[in-house]
């Protein structure tokens, strides 16, 4: 869950709206995350990702803090995620995506290496 805070939800004193979204954890405390060149790196080594629509059109460096995650979505170029938003706090994630079963055509079973139980 990512917080929907806004100025006029404080100013009104009205509770802080959440959304959820599936992305991918992409940086884990401690870690930094750089985009450049089209790629993502993790401590200056770049990822393997077939699976993205396209190579981000951004530049961008972060270093994860304690406690957060820096998640992305697959449309790196379309997506809200930390590159546009911030860390995630880890307390806020809810689960973890096992089955892909839209397009029916694109059906599987995912089997990534779990890098952070779930809260």
């Amino acid at each position: 869950m990512y917080p929907q805070d806004n100025f006029l939800h404080q100013l009104l004193g009205q509770p802080t709206l959440y959304e959820d979204y599936i992305k991918r954890v992409i940086g884990l405390p401690g870690e930094t995350v750089e985009v450049a060149g089209g790629k993502v790196l993790i401590n200056g080594t770049a990822l393997d990702e077939p699976y993205i629509a396209q190579p981000p059109n951004y530049t961008g460096k972060w270093v994860v803090p304690p406690d957060y995650l820096f998640v992305m979505g697959d449309n790196r170029n379309n997506s809200s995620d930390s590159h546009s938003w911030g860390y995630l706090p880890i307390k806020n994630v809810l689960g973890k995506a096992v089955l892909v079963y839209w397009p029916f055509t694109d059906w599987m079973v995912l089997h990534a290496p779990a890098a952070l139980a779930a809260h």
